[in-house]
């Protein structure tokens, strides 16, 4: 795998999807998001590069480290997940992994909104197959990897009100595990799926909900990222802030 993309250095490589959630099966392929620093004339012009590759054994995605912090603020389950499972990263960035657990709650009222929102987008996939899932759908009459994806949205926003970590409440085992990989197999049909899933909302979501309106973004942790960020960068490009 290359160390840079168009001459910008990758300097944090992270393992997201299935496999950071302990969620893979013989059939799942590896996604990856990789951070890079930018160019001179990407900060002369204000350029923010990014790149993404799709394919049926890798994914990946590619991001200005710069743009890190709007990422983590805005609280998408994927760049969350991002700071739990980071396979290689540069030693002047080294502090994003040092306080990934602070990063992963500056902002939990915008993880509930954003989370919910995945969770509703995954719900209206249903019946549209991709290159890669029209199989189910045409196996099974919906998208199953999609509606594994919508429950584990659920799951993760139940455990963390429950008192989990992020960091635990990305990661499945045991039960909860067990009934996300069988809606995945497609254990269930489309309409016993989607009755599950009002069945556990009508149930659930109003105290969650309570819980993550009664938390608090955390202002202080944005600014000091994004200053360290800032300061990252400048040594990579040898500029004196």
């Amino acid at each position: 795998m290359t160390d840079n993309f168009d001459g910008r250095k990758i300097i944090m490589t992270s393992l997201v999807g299935s496999f950071s959630a302990n969620l893979n099966t013989p059939e799942s392929d590896r996604d990856y998001k990789y951070f890079i620093t930018p160019t001179f004339d990407d900060l002369y012009t204000n350029f923010m590069y990014s790149n993404a590759y799709l394919s049926s054994y890798l994914d990946y995605d590619v991001h200005d480290v710069r743009k890190l912090t709007e990422l983590l603020w805005n609280s998408n389950l994927n760049f969350i997940g991002a700071l739990f499972h980071i396979e290689s990263i540069d030693k002047d960035f080294s502090f994003i992994e040092d306080a990934a657990d602070a990063l992963a709650t500056m902002n939990l009222p915008r993880f509930y909104q954003s989370t919910i929102g995945m969770h509703t987008e995954k719900m209206s996939k249903l019946n549209k197959g991709t290159g890669t899932t029209q199989a189910l759908v045409d196996k099974f009459g919906y998208d199953t990897k999609q509606a594994c994806h919508a429950m584990r949205c659920l799951f993760v926003l139940r455990r963390i009100a429950s008192g989990m970590t992020v960091r635990e409440a990305l990661w499945f085992e045991g039960k909860e595990r067990e009934i996300l990989i069988g809606i995945k197999a497609g254990n269930q049909d489309r309409n016993e799926f989607c009755e599950y899933v009002d069945l556990w909302r009508n149930v659930n979501g109003k105290a969650i909900k309570e819980w993550f309106d009664e938390q608090k973004a955390i202002e202080e942790v944005k600014t000091w990222f994004d200053l360290r960020i800032k300061q990252a960068v400048g040594i990579k490009l040898g500029i004196k802030l």
